[in-house]
């Protein structure tokens, strides 16, 4: 079985550039051991994961009529992304440097750009009718599109069986984006934010709470993404937490997008969420060990291999008995 997946929203050009310790000051010069583009956001980056992963992928989302455009275009198509993404007239893409520090940290300098300027018109509804499943990134950076077509879409989605999911782009939420999320909230199955983001999103630090209090809007499971302290799985049946592989950590980048790709191709191959999450968290640990949010990752079966050989870091969880897992 190939997963069709939709990726709908943030689709981010990025430089990277590793390591950098400290901008030089005035017109100063640093020498770099890397500097790489790469197609990156909550959608874009996501997208690439799951084509690695042998997903069939559709990619929407706004883009500038630039070079950045052109050329990030260029990078998913490279990755096997059908991307049918809407170029805006006039429109910067939205656009990422990202200077690496030397212990993998990411402070971001970034533009937005057209990511705003997504419409209704600009989404192909029958190819989401299509797909075994939705994933939306970055609402939080959609603007009119979150309120006026997303929970249209995410319940068009559920009544055609298509399964949802949803994560988050920026760090920072903007006031009041919990009261404006609520209506696509109850056709979300799948919410994937990361710590940071759920705890801005609900005003508290209890990420059990916070879990709690966004299932509360409708979301059938939460699954909080931690860093180098795993994850926490929220459902109908308690909380669990996963523990992250211990592996060197080069850059952070398009970790949590990799995560969200692992678990959504684990979910379409009949996984329960555990695994699923497991299978993420795979995926993150390998986009970790390279520079931008699409290292690491080769294939299914590399990535399955990678968990099968560590299951010590998952708490002796090894990858299912399936013939997913031997990579056929």
């Amino acid at each position: 079985m190939t997963p069709k997946v939709v990726c709908l929203g943030a689709h981010i050009f990025d430089v990277l550039g590793r390591p950098v310790s400290a901008i030089p000051p005035g017109q100063g010069r640093l020498a770099l051991d890397e500097i790489k583009v790469t197609a990156a956001g909550t959608a874009g980056g996501t997208a690439v994961d799951l084509a690695k992963l042998g997903a069939e992928v559709t990619s929407f989302g706004a883009i500038g009529d630039d070079t950045a455009g052109r050329v990030l275009r260029l990078l998913l198509g490279e990755q096997g992304v059908t991307e049918r993404l809407a170029v805006k007239a006039g429109r910067a893409t939205p656009a990422s440097i990202l200077p690496i520090r030397p212990n993998g940290e990411r402070p971001s300098l970034h533009a937005a750009g057209a990511m705003d300027a997504l419409t209704a018109d600009d989404v192909d509804w029958a190819a989401v009718a299509e797909a075994d499943v939705l994933h939306v990134g970055g609402p939080d950076a959609l603007g009119g599109f979150t309120t006026s077509v997303l929970p249209e879409l995410l319940r068009f989605a559920r009544d055609h069986g298509t399964i949802t999911t949803m994560d988050l782009l920026r760090t920072s939420v903007p006031p009041g984006l919990l009261e404006d999320l609520r209506p696509s909230l109850r056709h979300t199955q799948y919410l994937l934010p990361n710590d940071d983001q759920i705890r801005a999103l609900t005003g508290t630090a209890d990420l059990h709470r916070a879990a709690g209090l966004v299932r509360a809007h409708g979301v059938g499971t939460v699954v909080v993404t931690r860093g180098g302290d795993g994850s926490l799985v929220a459902g109908r049946t308690g909380f669990t937490g996963i523990p992250a592989f211990g592996v060197p950590v080069v850059d952070t980048t398009g970790c949590g997008d990799a995560y969200s790709a692992g678990f959504i191709v684990g979910l379409c191959h009949g996984w329960d969420v555990l695994d699923a999450a497991r299978l993420g968290t795979a995926a993150s640990a390998l986009v970790a060990q390279g520079l931008g949010s699409d290292a690491g990752i080769t294939d299914l079966a590399g990535t399955l291999r990678f968990w099968s050989e560590r299951p010590a870091d998952l708490g002796g969880a090894a990858p299912p008995r399936s013939p997913l897992a031997s990579g056929t």
